[in-house]
């Protein structure tokens, strides 16, 4: 299947066009707005209880959006978190949504250039973001190489692809097994799937949350 990867579906002008970017819904405002408050919370409730979020752990948000999660965990935990995100205007946006001194955003490229320097952080999330990747072997080897010694990721993902394309006018399956890939780097901890009380029935048949933790930390090529 050939076609063009088109990064600027994720652009946004505005937190209200962020979210239903972010939630990837074509569904009414109405509905987008009740899974941002449903939804948020509920994930961040998950997060905290795999990974055991406390005041002095430092967290990877890798494609962080504007920061919902992060703001949600910070304001619960206390953590700081280092946001990550492609998009320019997601990432100009994170900084005012969140409004915190324990929060920081910076490209991929700039991750890349901190973890070659040194930095590492004690676990990671990756909420509705590998599915979009278009390369998500290397998102996954970076997101491992910041990872300090045992540290864990949390997934959340479709079961299959949702790929934004400039040729087909949305989203394509490219048939890579994220799961699969994931493994190559991390350890499978344990998975399950995300309660339809708060994500909606067709979002719960469709996606997965998974813990993993770290099991070597080779740097990215």
């Amino acid at each position: 299947m050939r076609a063009t990867f088109n990064p600027d579906i994720f652009a946004a002008g505005s937190l209200e066009a962020a979210k239903k970017i972010i939630l990837t819904t074509e569904a009414p405002d109405a509905v987008a707005e009740w899974r941002w408050q449903a939804e948020t919370p509920y994930l961040a409730d998950l997060i905290i209880d795999r990974l055991h979020l406390h005041c002095d752990y430092t967290l990877l948000d890798y494609g962080c959006g504007i920061g919902r999660l992060a703001k949600q965990l910070i304001e619960r935990c206390g953590c700081s978190v280092v946001g990550v995100d492609t998009s320019e205007s997601m990432r100009a946006l994170s900084a005012g949504y969140v409004s915190s001194d324990r929060f920081v955003v910076c490209a991929p490229e700039m991750l890349v250039q901190l973890a070659h320097r040194g930095l590492r952080l004690n676990g990671a999330i990756a909420v509705w973001v590998l599915q979009h990747c278009l390369t998500p072997g290397e998102d996954v080897a970076l997101i491992q190489f910041c990872l300090e010694r045992n540290g864990e990721l949390f997934v959340v993902n479709n079961k299959t692809r949702a790929l934004p394309t400039r040729e087909y006018g949305g989203w394509i399956d490219d048939g890579m097994d994220v799961k699969e890939i994931v493994s190559r780097k991390f350890t499978h901890i344990r998975e399950g799937q995300l309660d339809p009380v708060h994500v909606s029935q067709t979002v719960s048949n469709f996606s997965f949350w998974a813990q993993y933790r770290l099991f070597d930390a080779t740097p990215p090529a």
